[in-house]
């Protein structure tokens, strides 16, 4: 699951069948999870989305695909599958947050350094 829980609204959003409406299908039976295509229409976007209930009312964002289905390449594809078939770990996943974190403190080590610098040279009289 990537984004916000939605509450499906026909005068907002448009189901959608078709060949990639097929293929999500088919993903949807091998991972065991309730899948679609959407549109919102006031974005004029199309989502795969995961739907929550069994009456397929509340939905999460799972991927979005831009303005047009043609945006679902195979690239996409297989990023969809990495999403479904090989979640993040939480070892990955604090990883990444660890990783975040150190840039973010680094950099700041860079600019107080900087700073410090500029301080010593304004006292010096430069």
């Amino acid at each position: 699951m990537l984004g916000a829980t939605s509450v499906y609204d026909s005068n907002k959003h448009t189901r959608m069948g078709g060949e990639i409406g097929d293929f999500i299908k088919r993903l949807a039976k091998r991972s065991g999870r309730d899948l679609g295509v959407l549109r919102y229409e006031a974005l004029g976007v199309f989502c795969i989305v995961e739907y929550l209930s069994p009456r397929r009312d509340v939905f999460v964002d799972t991927m979005n695909l831009g303005g047009s289905l043609a945006n679902f390449t195979r690239e996409k594809r297989m990023e969809l599958e990495k999403r479904l078939f090989r979640p993040l770990t939480c070892e990955e996943t604090s990883r990444a947050i660890a990783a975040g974190d150190s840039d973010y403190h680094h950099s700041r080590q860079d600019e107080n350094e900087e700073e410090t610098e500029r301080l010593e040279r304004i006292a010096m009289g430069e």
